[in-house]
């Protein structure tokens, strides 16, 4: 299951957000992060905010467009902004290579929305499963597209990104009870 809605955030918030990338601070870090890599240029180098509903309304602005997209009620979500930087990815090792990889168990669907880039080559590859090499769906980037999916679907950005630097804003839904328990119940044991 794959879901693109064109023309997610009206006009005006569209400029608000995209404001974020040039005012934000943003952190050095990679994808995915759920392995461990002492140089984050031998994974896939990007840059990231942190978590929106820590800085400012970008998470309820979010919320807001996306239930008046898919009627979807959000019990919990994580978003932020991330910048990838074609000098640094063109050094890495992940270079031409595509790393899928899947979302948190504890969250029902994931996804993002593209700020800046008009192409296939920046867009998002769908797999069937971790071992596929050739993906099962292409989705081109688009201004101002929101793509989400199930988060246990395996997938990875294009790695022959055409931008300077490629915007994103990636997010994580939870949008059932269960999940929203075992979500909380997970919190509870990291916070101990």
């Amino acid at each position: 299951m794959i879901n693109v809605i064109d023309d997610f955030y009206p006009k005006p918030i569209l400029g608000l957000m995209a404001l974020k990338f040039l005012n934000l601070p943003f952190q050095g870090t990679w994808q995915s992060n759920q392995q461990y890599f002492h140089n984050r240029e031998q994974a896939y180098p990007c840059y990231e905010t942190f978590y929106l509903e820590q800085i400012d309304y970008g998470q309820a602005v979010f919320k807001e467009e996306f239930k008046k997209h898919t009627n979807i009620d959000i019990l919990h979500m994580t978003t932020f902004l991330r910048k990838t930087k074609l000098e640094e990815l063109k050094k890495s090792p992940s270079w031409g290579e595509h790393r899928q990889h899947i979302d948190p168990p504890y969250y029902d669907l994931a996804g993002l929305i593209y700020f800046n880039a008009n192409s296939l080559k920046d867009g998002t590859r769908m797999y069937s499963n971790d071992y596929d090499y050739e993906p099962t769906l292409i989705v081109g980037a688009k201004v101002n597209r929101c793509i989400f999916y199930r988060a246990n679907t395996w997938h990875c950005p294009s790695m022959e990104q055409t931008v300077a630097e490629r915007w994103v804003q990636p997010f994580m839904l939870i949008t059932s009870e269960e999940k929203y328990k075992r979500y909380k119940e997970h919190k509870k044991t990291k916070d101990i």
